[in-house]
């Protein structure tokens, strides 16, 4: 059980009951992490247009964008985001043994170089965001990223550093 109690769609008033429905339309089902915060409804709503802002297809695809999100979260000890995002990229084709890698080796993950700066990257951001400096992004352009994808590979760490901690926060139990 989660540490803070869920609205269920039972109890949720009209405007809770749409975000509700948007979320089990995107994603079939509705997870807990969206029950946990049922009694923040503009929470949940903001959070909606951050994940369609920062997780669209851009520079990076959304399946890049979500192995970062595999990496961050297994460098955060997130179980709940772990499984749960392992879950989202198994609906996206990536191989489940893949998909376990990211969380724990990501070095010998068996993904391109290029795309491996970019989970480096991620660890660095995650670990120690002081230390962050210019060369740090410069090794991201050295392995062929843009600003574009610097930009969204940022958004994407911090976005997912934001929902580790409210997961772990909250005690959130895996929905799979």
């Amino acid at each position: 059980m989660p540490f803070v109690n869920e609205i269920e769609e039972t109890e949720a008033d009209g405007h809770l009951r749409e975000l509700y429905g948007k979320i089990e339309q995107k994603l079939g089902f509705l997870p807990h992490y969206f029950k946990t915060l049922g009694a923040k409804p503009a929470v949940i709503e903001a959070q909606l247009q951050m994940s369609d802002a920062v997780m669209a297809d851009g520079a990076l695809s959304m399946i890049v964008k979500e192995q970062i999100g595999l990496v961050v979260s297994g460098i955060n000890s997130s179980t709940y985001c772990v499984m749960f995002h392992m879950e989202l990229l198994r609906r996206f084709g990536v191989d489940k043994a893949l998909a376990r890698k990211l969380t724990a080796d990501y070095e010998n993950a068996a993904v391109d170089p290029n795309v491996k700066a970019l989970f480096r990257f991620a660890e660095k951001l995650t670990r120690h965001p002081d230390d962050i400096e210019e060369s740090d992004t410069d090794a991201l352009k050295k392995a062929g990223w843009d600003d574009a994808a610097v930009r969204e590979t940022v958004l994407t760490v911090a976005y997912f550093n934001y929902i580790n901690r409210v997961s772990l926060g909250l005690g959130l139990v895996t929905d799979f």
